[in-house]
């Protein structure tokens, strides 16, 4: 079922049957208006071969989620004692590696600077920096030099790190907005994707720093958002003020209230989190 799953992405998401998917609109994507789904940035393409309909660009994010997805498989083989099955998914994730390298981290104009962005079908960059950059560090498919350019962007104030926690696109885009939906506020799933990422990377030699912008970026929500301490009993809420740490939309909201439980858990053994 879950090998099933997977190829769905590859036969109703591969506009152009090269083995990289795109979400059809913003909502399928959970990131419902985020700039890139602004319509001077993405168009419907339909293949009138194999009538897949999509958005005329490959995801990031939707491409490191399958990526990871590959590498549990392996997992998951792995451990039903199924060598072949593991050896398939693991060669399947090894060549998928290297394209999702090369096609989605667009350089800087500077040595050592860049992001993870989405790439139209005709190869130019979708010109959005945003948190969907997050999940290529989540997914371990950056390379360590991509790591470092990447956090280097998600630790500059002028661009995503609040005082409270990261943004969801760049403050440098003409369209962020500090008081949207995904257009500028937090999002703690995000912001914790990003997180175990560069705790991820920061155990590789030469990126040792990355790990203290992990703490850096956990330790502002604490301190700084409404609701993250004792005897602050505000409920968790679905999106927040990136500089300030206000709540803002839905209330109780179980995004935001299990990426709070996965932080305050994540410095316990793993026994503990096992019985929790």
């Amino acid at each position: 079922v879950v090998e099933a799953f997977h190829a769905f992405w590859y036969s109703h998401r591969d506009n152009l049957g090269v083995g990289l998917c795109s979400w059809t609109e913003g909502m399928e994507s959970g990131m419902d208006d985020a700039v890139r789904f602004m319509p001077q940035y993405a168009a419907g393409r339909t293949n009138t071969s194999s009538h897949v309909t999509t958005l005329d660009f490959w995801s990031v994010d939707l491409n490191a989620y399958l990526y990871r997805e590959k590498k549990v498989l392996a997992s998951m083989a792995d451990a039903l004692g199924d060598p072949h099955g593991s050896a398939f998914w693991t060669a399947e994730a090894k060549a998928l590696l290297l394209r999702l390298q090369s096609t989605f981290f667009e350089s800087g104009r500077l040595p050592h600077t860049g992001f993870f962005q989405d790439r139209y079908f005709n190869g130019s960059v979708v010109p959005v920096q945003g948190c969907e950059g997050y999940a290529a560090l989540f997914a371990e498919l950056a390379t360590t030099s991509q790591a470092l350019a990447a956090a280097a962007a998600l630790g500059d104030p002028g661009r995503f790190l609040g005082n409270f926690s990261l943004r969801t696109v760049s403050k440098q885009n003409k369209n962020y907005n500090e008081r949207g939906y995904w257009t500028g506020p937090t999002w703690l799933d995000q912001s914790w994707f990003a997180y175990t990422g560069l705790r991820t990377y920061s155990a590789r030699q030469g990126a040792e720093s990355l790990g203290d912008l992990a703490q850096q970026i956990k330790r502002r929500v604490f301190n700084v958002g409404v609701g993250f301490r004792a005897p602050d009993t505000t409920p968790l809420n679905e999106h927040y003020d990136a500089e300030t740490g206000e709540p803002l939309g839905a209330t109780h909201f179980s995004w935001t209230a299990a990426h709070t439980l996965m932080w305050l858990l994540d410095n316990h053994d793993a026994q503990q989190t096992l019985m929790f």
